[in-house]
């Protein structure tokens, strides 16, 4: 069971993980928001469903061209461990800020919404070999929030949200 479970966190983690893939070149608004993200994190959460039990986080995000950043994760949790990285863009020919991101042999771009003076990239309907996945990342008001969902083929729903503060 616990080792499906970290297959099925690990799959979750993949789901977050945005690779950087897309054009950028963004104003300074967008600039300032996303250096704003940009050092070391650290955050903690509760995953919940069939296996649960607490997960803790380390989080990089590095500024490596003006509107972009990149990020590297390590997630451990009761059920074993997982690493993601991605990166998250403001393209401006579209006004507007995108990951790319592949897990599971499925590709989205998500368009992140402006909120709270921050901005939120949502998807929801990701079909893995799993089960059905969303997935959430959060920078908004100086801090990082990431969130999962996943329902499995049997019916069975685990999920988790992890705060993060700057170090």
């Amino acid at each position: 069971m616990r080792l499906v479970t970290t297959l099925k966190i690990s799959a979750l983690c993949l789901a977050l993980a945005a690779l950087p893939a897309l054009p950028a070149v963004a104003g300074q608004a967008e600039n300032t928001l996303l250096q704003k993200y940009a050092g070391s994190w650290k955050g903690s959460g509760n995953v919940t469903g069939p296996d649960p039990g607490t997960v803790s986080c380390r989080l990089t995000m590095k500024g490596t061209t003006p509107g972009k950043l990149t990020y590297t994760g390590r997630c451990s949790f009761t059920a074993g461990a997982a690493s993601f990285r991605g990166g998250i863009v403001y393209n401006d020919a579209n006004k507007r800020f995108e990951a790319s991101s592949s897990a599971q042999g499925v590709a989205t771009t998500t368009v992140g919404k402006r909120s709270g003076g921050g901005v939120v990239f949502s998807s929801s309907g990701m079909e893995t070999r799993y089960g059905t996945a969303s997935s959430s990342l959060s920078l908004t008001g100086g801090s990082i929030k990431m969130s999962f969902k996943l329902v499995d083929k049997d019916g069975q729903t685990m999920a988790s949200s992890i705060t993060f503060a700057k170090n």
